[in-house]
């Protein structure tokens, strides 16, 4: 029998052994030991479901390390549930580890989350060195928070370690878009300006966590790092959707409406630590909000006319082309033959016919009516002589 159906009828039966349960307790009401086993079921019944997509990605080559993380996240989940369930720390230990192993249970699961993506990207040339930064930032960021979370039930600077994690996650998170499409042509060099930032603000978040830092200049500086290194990654991100020869100034309106966004903000920093006067207020903070605005409906409005530029919305089955219409070389007779090897039917001159559809070399993604230079679904730049065959 296919894993699938054992997993299936599994999780059946645990919601039926659930239901059955659940319906016993009503009339017996004995303690919490009956509750403790329905919750025993419905996570089995849970873990489950989650085990059925993990298998569809361990059935496919390119998506197997995914499943098998997916797989190990879905045991490690269900083990610390039963933990809390029966509250073993507390039954074999004496100790009251509920809120830490529920903490851990939310960090491992949003970690899980991230990496499986991540690791998808892995396969693109285009963003492998992107997604390999964002997996290290995920592991490193989990771990940190975990330290945090534990520091909880020792006592030993929680705070500055849950602290640490979120400068970690945003600025690692900025590098990494920083890093989009650099194993693609053109390299753009100036997204290391906003790998610079990244790291920069980084280094002085950590810096005021666990030293301490009052300098007004010092946070203009940070907040300038962070805006630095948002305005590249945005840009990154908007420069690799395919758009239409026609509708670049639309893509060059976005950035620049970030930028300008992250130019206001900053300067409302500088007259907020008052390194800078002569400022209307009134006026500033409301021209940054519509620049801020107009930037999210921009990019926005930019996933939706590079949904609008995929004409193909699905892949037509490549076996419903039986024949093609062409004309004879020889005697030039209008006919139709079967895609393959045929014979003209006035001269009986044999001719051989061969179709195929041009397809991203990366994701395979049907290039039919393709009128950018990269693929709608990927991003990875398409030339004629990359296309492959069906």
């Amino acid at each position: 029998m296919p894993l699938r159906n054992v997993i299936l009828r599994l999780m059946l039966w645990f919601l039926g052994l659930a239901a059955l349960t659940g319906v016993v307790s009503v009339f017996v009401q004995r303690g919490t030991f009956i509750w403790r086993v329905i919750g025993t079921e419905l996570c089995a019944a849970l873990a489950c479901a989650l085990f059925l997509p993990c298998i569809s990605m361990i059935d496919r080559e390119k998506t197997r390390a995914e499943g098998l993380l997916g797989m190990i996240g879905v045991v490690v989940e269900f083990v610390l549930g039963l933990l809390l369930i029966w509250e073993l720390p507390s039954r074999l230990w004496g100790v009251s580890w509920e809120p830490e192993i529920a903490g851990t249970m939310l960090c491992l699961g949003l970690a899980v989350l991230v990496a499986m993506p991540l690791l998808t990207l892995t396969h693109l040339a285009a963003h492998s060195v992107t997604a390999w930064t964002g997996l290290a930032v995920d592991i490193v960021a989990a771990g940190v928070f975990l330290v945090a979370i534990w520091c909880g039930a020792w006592g030993t600077r929680a705070d500055k370690w849950a602290q640490s994690g979120a400068a970690l996650t945003v600025t690692g998170a900025l590098a990494s878009v920083c890093l989009i499409g650099l194993g693609d042509a053109p390299r753009r060099h100036w997204r290391w300006a906003g790998v610079a930032g990244a790291c920069g603000a980084a280094t002085m978040w950590l810096y005021d966590i666990w030293l301490g830092s009052d300098s007004d200049l010092g946070f203009a500086v940070f907040t300038g790092q962070l805006a630095l290194a948002a305005v590249v990654g945005f840009a990154l991100v908007c420069v690799l959707c395919p758009l239409r020869p026609t509708q670049d100034w639309f893509r060059g309106a976005t950035i620049a409406a970030g930028a300008l966004t992250a130019a206001l903000i900053e300067l409302y920093v500088l007259h907020d630590r008052k390194l800078i006067r002569g400022l209307d207020e009134f006026w500033f903070e409301r021209c940054t909000a519509a620049s801020g605005i107009v930037t999210a409906c921009g990019a926005l409005a930019l996933a939706v006319v590079v949904r609008l530029n995929r004409r193909v919305d699905f892949e037509p089955d490549s076996g419903s082309m039986t024949e093609i219409v062409v004309v004879c070389p020889r005697c030039r007779t209008r006919q139709s033959l079967p895609i393959g090897e045929g014979t003209c039917r006035a001269c009986q001159l044999r001719i051989s016919i061969r179709v195929e559809e041009p397809r991203c070399p990366t994701c395979d993604y049907l290039l039919i009516g393709l009128t950018s230079d990269r693929c709608p679904e990927c991003g990875t730049a398409i030339e004629r002589k990359e296309m492959t065959r069906v």
